[in-house]
């Protein structure tokens, strides 16, 4: 009898660890296949289950990060919210609690609230009716502003605030994009990055290439980071600069074959034109 009541225990004890510990994975695994309905519904199931503080706060921190990536910012900002209310010293609570007030303020330009009074509802909907061709959505006027600079400062904290992450490698990788740069057509138009001023930009794009193949050194993007690298000398006429990155990408790519080591070979045929 002794021993039934135990082995009921144990497989109790191993179904309740395989709840909790294999829901999370099950909802990241959700997740990662693009099923946000059924990751949030098992993150939802964890919250209000017997699991354990620690595993709660990763629910709710990963439920959070639905939200926000849905672009449901309320919903993201109410459930971090509640995070940091119950779970203060977790290590989610501090990754999510600095950066309540920025979403505070997103929310204040984009959540459409209602007023906790009817009667001022009732005025807000009367006033609403006459101004319906109002912009709901601010627009920033950023002519003059230094764009570039301006994006690099926030993937720079995105790198020194996650390092190593898949943020940190987005970040990475936003920031080399935006030095490789862009063109604005128009009378107010303009060129950005290296198009618009190759000598400042390029060392900058290097830097941060260097620093992210030591963060990513297996980022299946840097043989396309390098290529890119070797047109903008290409287009510069730097047919030596242009020669030591395509060899650098075969030489990175070894024996075997790919995409980017046939493209250098191809280019290294005319280089000169």
């Amino acid at each position: 009898m002794l021993s039934r009541i135990f082995l009921v225990l144990l497989i109790l004890l191993a179904v309740q660890g395989t709840a909790i510990g294999g829901s999370i994975e099950k909802a990241d695994m959700l997740r990662k296949h693009a099923l946000l309905t059924e990751a949030k519904i098992e993150l939802i199931d964890i919250i209000f289950s017997n699991a354990t503080e620690a595993v709660k706060a990763t629910a709710y921190y990963d439920l959070g990060t639905i939200a926000f990536e849905e672009k449901n910012i309320s919903g993201a900002l109410d459930t971090w919210t509640q995070l940091v209310g119950k779970y203060p010293k977790s290590q989610q609570a501090t990754l999510v609690r600095d950066r309540i007030k920025e979403l505070s303020e997103i929310v204040g330009e984009v959540s459409k609230a209602s007023a906790e009074n009817a009667i001022a509802q009732s005025y807000l909907s009367h006033a609403d009716f006459w101004s319906e061709r109002k912009s709901s959505i601010f627009r920033i006027d950023s002519s003059w502003i230094p764009n570039v600079e301006a994006a690099v400062k926030w993937y720079d904290k995105v790198i020194a605030e996650f390092p190593k992450s898949v943020a940190s490698r987005l970040a990475y990788e936003g920031k080399m994009r935006t030095y490789l740069g862009w063109e604005v057509p128009g009378k107010y138009g303009g060129y950005y990055g290296i198009q618009g001023n190759f000598n400042k930009y390029m060392p900058e794009l290097l830097d941060t290439l260097s620093a992210f193949e030591s963060d990513h050194p297996e980022a299946p993007t840097l043989q396309a980071f390098r290529f890119q690298i070797a047109q903008a000398y290409w287009r510069q006429k730097d047919w030596d600069k242009t020669k030591e990155w395509l060899n650098l990408i075969i030489q990175k790519t070894g024996t075997t074959d790919s995409f980017y080591k046939d493209l250098a070979e191809r280019r290294l045929q005319q280089v000169e034109y």
